[in-house]
């Protein structure tokens, strides 16, 4: 963390246990809160007072919160999949090895700025959903590290109607391609029929493209946990608004990855799509829990049943990539990359799970009579249905 990214503190302290002010001790446990190492009821409850803020803070609590923050992001870089003996691209190479391995301690040094420390501030003075006093932080301005940290800030408070309302109007989250690739359904504005996401090109190069290496395996976890869970959603205009966000957010985040070349990072798309589609499935899957009829158009009715499949529509990307791979010589210049990609299309049964995903997504097409198999449908399942799922479920 920059140490000129503070505001004025008094002088330093003496050695020794560090003494801290009761609105200190506050935004030090908010921070521990956001950092998943404090109760989240104890952590919301601070975040929904309001303490009265004092002109300066300590160099005492400025140290405990960079050290909090260098800690606890490691920590949970490390846990999310950085420990992992993984191979990634590197100047179009595969480079095998844990993060530490992989990359130079340079390019993996984690820098935190002045916002972070503005926005603990306001989080600890403030109760967040009646603010009165604006804050928000310019997505230009922000480090990598202090992405990842507001990432994690919104995943620990979006549990709160009236908190999440109140962090959809920042751009530092509503801008952050990390939220979106976590938490889309909830970082869209709800009434939004067309969501927006964030250019995802820069999540590809320098110290971002490092951060998703270590996430691939939290968000394989969190994505496959999101749509084993979509079954018990019961309202349509919450699984639409969900789906779309998913589909817009994943649509983005494949064509950018694709552009850099860089698929090793949408890894987590299709081994996500391999944990769910373990077996044929049908949209009831996804859409079982949906009460009531639901809109009186059938064209609204099916195209929420669409959305609530936004991860299985992806297949359909992934498999170009795997016949563009096959089709790449010994003597090309992205060989090794494609090597690398067919590997893990074949260690996760790629043929197979892209023709479950086909037949599922297909069977919500009742106007489509039978489709012509994939390049990859040899290797699996059914791929056409005439069933027209024109019911709610």
């Amino acid at each position: 963390m920059t140490r000129t990214a503070v505001p004025p503190t008094r002088p330093p302290e003496p050695d020794g246990p560090r003494q801290v002010s009761k609105f200190e001790f506050n935004l030090l446990r908010i921070l521990r809160f956001l950092m998943g190492h404090f109760p989240a009821d104890q952590g919301l409850q601070l975040v929904r007072t309001a303490v009265s803020r004092p002109e300066c803070i300590s160099g005492g609590a400025v140290d405990l919160v960079q050290d909090t923050l260098s800690k606890a992001s490691v920590l949970f870089l490390t846990r999310s999949g950085g420990w992992r003996n993984d191979k990634f691209l590197r100047a179009n190479l595969p480079v095998a090895g844990r993060v530490w391995d992989r990359i130079p301690l340079d390019e993996r040094a984690l820098h935190f700025s002045r916002p972070v420390l503005d926005f603990l501030l306001w989080l600890t003075a403030e109760k967040v959903q009646e603010t009165k006093q604006a804050w928000d932080a310019a997505p230009k301005a922000l480090t990598p590290a202090d992405e990842l940290f507001f990432c994690l800030a919104f995943d620990a408070m979006r549990s709160d109607p009236d908190v999440l309302a109140a962090l959809r109007r920042k751009d530092a989250f509503t801008r952050n391609p990390f939220c979106w690739l976590t938490n889309p359904g909830d970082v869209a504005e709800p009434d939004s029929t067309k969501p927006q996401p964030p250019d995802f090109a820069p999540v590809f190069t320098g110290q971002r493209a490092v951060l998703l290496e270590c996430l691939q395996t939290h968000l394989t976890l969190r994505w496959t946990r999101s749509e084993r869970a979509k079954g018990q959603i019961g309202d349509w205009k919450k699984m639409r608004q969900q789906g779309q966000a998913e589909h817009a957010a994943l649509r983005a985040f494949l064509q950018a990855a694709d552009a850099a070349r860089r698929t090793d990072l949408a890894r987590f798309v299709l081994r996500t799509n391999a944990a769910v589609l373990q077996s044929d499935m049908t949209p009831v899957f996804w859409t079982g829990g949906l009460q009531g009829s639901g809109p009186p158009r059938l064209a609204d009715r099916l195209e929420t049943q669409r959305s609530a499949l936004a991860l299985p529509r992806q297949m359909e990307t992934l498999e170009e990539w795997q016949a563009r791979a096959r089709s790449v010589g010994y003597f090309d210049e992205d060989y090794q990359a494609a090597q690398m990609w067919k590997a893990e299309w074949e260690t996760t049964q790629g043929d197979r799970v892209a023709a479950r995903a086909r037949a599922a997504v297909e069977m919500l097409e009742p106007l489509r009579g039978p489709a012509t198999p994939g390049p990859a449908a040899a290797g699996g399942g059914p791929t056409t249905t005439e069933n027209p799922a024109d019911s709610p479920g």
